[in-house]
């Protein structure tokens, strides 16, 4: 609490600006919507107050969870025409969608937190869009601007092009908004690297990576029950989460299983690739669950019924993100094979709190799996540790601090 002259005390607070929607018909689950709400969680928990504002209005942190873990934000059959339309087209109009969604959005500043001292004033990074921005200004609080990756330079990344438009787009809808913000907050050292480069000054990073609301990793379902009902009781099961994209890799897995007796996949949540990935599996014989999207608070009971939990780099080498499911997986104690990429690898420590492979090496992965399948000491020990690390180095609370750091 801020003291005011006359005696009484104003609430301190954070806003958190989410200027995308979620709606049925996507594809869940949706990252963005889950890691805000956790950083309002934590602003809550630190600060004593936090507003989370999209363009449908105020919402609860933890109504925005089960908005983007709506078991009907399914995949679904992509329909026919789509399929024929290139990629560059599709890119092109989602661009000119985007800027026009980001032309009426605007928060009133005369919101619920128009009697608080706002500490700052947060919202995640789209194109175009400074709704966030705009508020910090006209409520004379730091703005944060929270940047999981600069979004031409990530399709890029992917390989999604902008063939004669993507230099405008980068100079007139996304650099002002990084030049603009009191700080930027980076999902990663490879992403904030790529933002100085875009001309913003270095002591106006800082690097927040996915973190996890420890409070929400609590069992809602045995997982001795789920593992019955999808046939992998006495089963080595090795599990995924995510939304199926085809950075993900899930091929890699899919390998690996194939020549590991014993073994089943469950994989949790929903995706365009999914289907792809279904006949991979179905083609290679490997016993695989595809569960869809489950609602985010029976996650921890999902990781709970897995031996261990995987995360895959991609072949070309293009990963420059910091994936939420790490941290959940960590926030599980749940033993972890991941890839030696930097920043991966600068969160993990290899053999203490996780197993770390080369990326893309398949030989690897399968060895790494086999070993520990054939200790359970060891996935105890690793449990342990992992879980340990989460309490102390990965909860959203963290990221609330660094930020409120580099403010002060």
């Amino acid at each position: 609490m801020t003291p005011r002259p006359n005696g009484h005390t104003t609430r301190e607070g954070a806003i958190f600006v989410l200027p995308s929607t979620v709606t049925t018909g996507l594809r869940g689950p949706v990252a963005s919507w889950v890691s805000t709400a956790g950083w309002a969680k934590a602003a809550h928990r630190i600060l004593g107050a936090a507003w989370l504002t999209t363009p449908r209005g105020l919402v609860d942190p933890d109504d925005a969870r089960r908005q983007a873990s709506d078991p009907r934000l399914t995949a679904g059959a992509l329909r026919s025409w789509r399929r024929h339309v290139p990629t560059v087209a599709k890119r092109a109009v989602k661009d000119v969608r985007e800027l026009l969604r980001a032309r009426n959005f605007r928060v009133d500043p005369a919101g619920p937190w128009q009697d608080a001292n706002v500490t700052f004033v947060w919202q995640r990074h789209e194109l175009f869009h400074t709704a966030g921005l705009d508020l910090a200004r006209a409520l004379d609080a730091p703005s944060v601007l929270f940047v999981p990756a600069p979004l031409v330079w990530e399709s890029s990344q992917w390989g999604v092009h902008r063939p004669g438009w993507g230099f405008w787009v980068e100079r007139y809808g996304e650099h002002p908004a990084l030049r603009r913000a009191d700080v930027v907050a980076c999902g990663s050292d490879v992403v904030a690297n790529e933002v100085a480069r875009s001309g913003v000054d270095a002591d106006r990073i800082v690097v927040t990576p996915s973190g996890v609301d420890l409070d929400a990793f609590v069992l809602h379902r045995d997982p001795r029950t789920i593992r019955a009902e999808h046939g992998l009781t006495d089963r080595f099961v090795i599990g995924w989460a995510g939304s199926f994209r085809r950075f993900h890799s899930l091929e890699q897995l899919i390998d690996a299983a194939a020549r590991i007796d014993n073994a089943s996949l469950l994989l949790v949540g929903d995706g365009p690739e999914r289907p792809r990935v279904e006949k991979l599996a179905r083609d290679r014989e490997v016993h695989t669950v595809f569960t869809g999207t489950v609602r985010h608070k029976y996650v921890a009971s999902y990781l709970a019924a897995m031996d261990v939990g995987v995360l895959l780099a991609p072949s070309d080498g293009a990963f420059h993100y910091s994936p939420l499911k790490l941290a959940e997986y960590v926030a599980a104690g749940l033993p972890v094979v991941a890839p030696r990429v930097a920043q991966v690898a600068d969160r993990l420590n290899d053999g203490v709190d996780a197993v770390l492979v080369t990326p893309s090496d398949a030989d690897e992965l399968m060895a790494a799996l086999l070993a520990l399948r054939d200790d359970p000491v060891l996935r105890l020990r690793l449990s342990e540790a992992a879980r340990t690390a989460a309490e102390t180095r990965w909860s959203w609370d963290n990221e609330v601090r660094r930020i409120l750091a580099v403010l002060a």
